[in-house]
């Protein structure tokens, strides 16, 4: 534990994360702004301190739900006809794992998800498993307290502000809770930014395909909890990354977006000239043409 805590900065000011001489906290280097984290059972790195009320609420209601969680899950897979342990190995696959990589789980819960991400890493890898509720982190902590030839490390933590230095992980990995984050397009960027360059974020939620909206079923499925009608949050996305790529999964109720990160954002020749025109032509005279012809 004593090698993680070396590893991690401060979410908010992103300096370096000292230990205590007693061993119960973990304070930051910032002059301006020092703050401490509490060492318990699972290191707090909860950022801010004071919770959104969204974020908080969730917090709450994970708490209060820890012991039902996974029969409650397992009963939602079964209601949309969906297989709970092809399903998940379907994401997990979809981070292209192998043993030795470090891999960083956002929203971890109980570690469902966990159990598959800990397998492809293993042999030598290191598995970090995250979540904001403290009650449900300490199930997947017990679950996986016998594991051998892995690393596995936990903490609590808000996914828009995580621990790490930039380029960190090989892979991220979120499933079921972005929908409700109150700083959504910070989350995604976080997860970003901790991948290293050609990495893969892999991120999913509820939200019925749009074709089935009009069906019954599935209406009442909205009905019954409103997430099920959000839609994907693609406007969120970072800019700097590649091969984007969007399903439905888990009978067409829940999305799943993955994209690798790149150096730069993309960016595109708008003053190439447009090849067998006698005049001077691209994209950009177009833009303005069609700009004035709108006034």
């Amino acid at each position: 534990m004593t090698q993680f805590f070396d590893q991690l900065i401060c979410p908010k000011t992103r300096t370096k994360l000292v230990l205590s001489a007693d061993g119960k906290t973990l304070h930051n280097t910032s002059q301006e702004e020092p703050i401490s984290y509490d060492i318990n059972n699972i290191v707090d790195l909860v950022y801010p301190k004071e919770l959104f009320e969204q974020d908080r609420k969730e917090q709450v209601a994970y708490n209060d739900a820890h012991l039902r969680y996974d029969r409650g899950v397992s009963w939602v897979f079964e209601s949309l006809h969906a297989n709970e342990a092809a399903t998940r190995k379907t994401m997990i696959g979809m981070l292209k794992l192998k043993p030795g990589m470090k891999v960083l789980e956002v929203g971890a819960g109980t570690g469902k998800d966990s159990a598959y991400i800990i397998e492809k890493v293993t042999p030598g890898g290191h598995a970090v498993l995250s979540d904001l509720s403290p009650a449900m982190l300490g199930h997947a902590k017990e679950k996986f307290a016998d594991k051998k030839d892995v690393t596995i490390d936990y903490f609590i933590g808000n996914g828009a502000y995580l621990p790490f230095e930039d380029n960190y992980f090989d892979a991220v990995f979120h499933f079921g809770g972005i929908n409700t984050f109150s700083e959504r397009a910070k989350a995604f960027e976080e997860f970003n930014r901790v991948v290293k360059v050609g990495g893969r974020v892999v991120v999913g939620d509820e939200s019925v395909g749009a074709w089935l909206r009009d069906q019954k079923t599935y209406q009442i499925l909205m009905d019954a909890n409103p997430m099920f009608a959000d839609q994907v949050p693609l406007q969120d996305l970072p800019k700097n990354i590649k091969d984007v790529k969007l399903q439905w999964i888990f009978g067409n109720g829940y999305y799943v977006l993955e994209f690798k990160k790149t150096k730069k954002a993309p960016t595109v020749n708008v003053n190439l000239q447009i090849p067998g025109k006698d005049f001077k032509d691209n994209w950009r005279i177009r833009a303005e043409r069609n700009r004035k012809a709108k006034k």
